[in-house]
């Protein structure tokens, strides 16, 4: 796991809490044909300013555009456009669950500023690593 965390962009934290995700383009029904948009309340795995791992039993596509609403643990919503990178199908030996990876996209200059006094505060005062 250090070779992982050690190539991330962007500082991270495990978090659990409430999320709303909503499909912005829609699907389709195997069984009808018809179109159809998601929208339910899944939780966070763990969040960064860059992105975030959503827990879902019906893990969506890679590539598949959401509109995400985080509700922080402060009691505030915090809503951004992602797209899903990539699929956890777990659960898996390593505790990897199953779910989704979610990049932020184009998240506002106020989006990334809660994102990131969420990720700096959730632990306290942020301490100094090496390496």
């Amino acid at each position: 796991m250090s070779q992982t965390s050690s190539t991330r962009r962007h500082r991270r934290i495990a978090l659990r809490i409430p999320v709303d995700v909503s499909t912005i383009d829609p699907e389709r029904d195997p069984n009808t044909g018809r179109p159809f948009f998601r929208s339910c309340q899944e939780l966070c795995g763990n969040l960064s300013t860059g992105g975030i791992f959503i827990a879902t039993a019906e893990p969506p596509s890679p590539g598949r555009r959401l509109l995400v609403r985080i509700h922080a643990p402060d009691g505030f919503s915090i809503e951004t456009l992602g797209r899903v990178a990539w699929r956890a199908y777990g659960p898996e030996p390593g505790g990897k669950e199953r779910g989704v990876g979610v990049e932020f996209i184009g998240p506002s200059a106020a989006t990334r500023a809660a994102l990131e006094r969420i990720v700096s505060g959730a632990h306290g005062p942020r301490a100094e690593r090496s390496g």
